[in-house]
């Protein structure tokens, strides 16, 4: 608190006043994360058919990822320690969740689909962080694993990835 403080040019106790707690904060810093990554990865053109879609949200997502790299690891990590956090993240992920659900015509309330596609935004997230350890990343690649895992999670499912 005294750094950001410091860096405001302001007294510890102004912060203190205005934000409450550090979890308060940390909150205030990480929303406009979350809300940028949910509404840039939900920007692709209605227009264009699923598997687009869904490539252009897992792209905006990677490069939301790779230009606050500092943010997206806390996020994955959990929000700091904080539980209120760690609910508002879950939250966006079955937000997301649902959307694609929709898109590719799966009922997110089914079990199965809510496991497979849980695993998949897993994967998903594992597979951005592991890239965020290297300059040399493909964001190719990234999408195109991410593509070839939700596939075959619809295969699992009995869906057709080609109309899904």
């Amino acid at each position: 608190m005294d750094e950001i403080a410091a860096a405001a040019g302001v007294s510890h106790g102004l912060v203190f006043q205005y934000f409450g707690s550090k979890k308060d904060l940390y909150v205030a810093a990480i929303e406009p994360l979350l809300v940028g990554f949910q509404e840039r990865a939900r920007g692709a053109p209605e227009d264009i058919g699923p598997e687009r879609r869904l490539r252009h949200a897992i792209g905006s997502y990677y490069d939301d990822a790779r230009a606050h790299p500092a943010g997206y690891r806390s996020l994955m990590a959990g929000g700091g320690g904080f539980r209120e956090v760690f609910d508002r993240i879950e939250a966006q992920r079955w937000s997301g969740i649902g959307l694609i659900a929709a898109v590719s015509g799966l009922d997110v309330e089914r079990g199965d689909v809510r496991a497979v596609l849980r695993g998949w935004v897993g994967f998903l997230e594992g597979a951005i962080l592991a890239s965020l350890e290297r300059d040399d990343a493909d964001r190719e690649a990234v999408i195109d694993a991410a593509m070839a895992v939700f596939d075959a999670g619809l295969a699992v499912l009995g869906s057709d990835p080609d109309t899904a």
